[in-house]
């Protein structure tokens, strides 16, 4: 198993700011898929929509296993869900998560208004709120499901509550 936390997530759910404050306090190496992705290399990034998830998910697990050390901690930020091409939250096929060999995951969510504000000040695009609700929604029956699958620990966190993933973190 590689040491590495899955950070997940939808878009502007807060995934870089809460792993950033968790890099501060603790001893992790941050990554975000999109980097391992180098998703500037394939898409717009401003483009949330993924054309084919196959490709995409073999590029981020090749990319990740050249970048991940076995003396180091990591946290990826990623997803359970993305928006296919047609703009449909669609999962990520649980194989992504196999590869990937998290030991835990902690899965963020937020109220789905806030994040349509985030993606709209941030993207300067605009979602519909319906298909961040049910993108939310699928993303956490999916977290639960690849937490069941892999037999990993799920902490599931309400508006980047720092103090219960600290706690968390210094019990794992």
């Amino acid at each position: 198993m590689k040491n590495i936390i899955f950070i997940g997530g939808i878009h502007a759910v807060g995934k870089g700011t809460v792993c950033e404050k968790i890099t501060q306090k603790f001893n992790f190496e941050h990554l975000s898929a999109s980097q391992v992705l180098k998703w500037n290399e394939i898409s717009d990034l401003k483009n949330k929509k993924v054309q084919d998830f196959g490709t995409t998910q073999n590029r981020l697990l090749t990319n990740l296993d050249k970048i991940i050390q076995p003396n180091k901690k990591y946290l990826l930020d990623g997803h359970f869900t993305l928006l296919n091409s047609k703009g449909e939250p669609e999962k990520i096929d649980e194989s992504t998560f196999v590869g990937i060999q998290p030991k835990s995951i902690i899965l963020l969510t937020c109220e789905p208004k806030i994040i349509f504000d985030r993606l709209k000040k941030r993207d300067n695009s605009t979602y519909k709120l319906e298909v961040l609700e049910k993108m939310q929604v699928m993303e956490v029956e999916h977290a639960k499901y690849i937490s069941h699958k892999l037999d990993i620990p799920l902490l599931t966190v309400i508006d980047g509550d720092t103090s219960s993933i600290f706690e968390y973190l210094e019990k794992l």
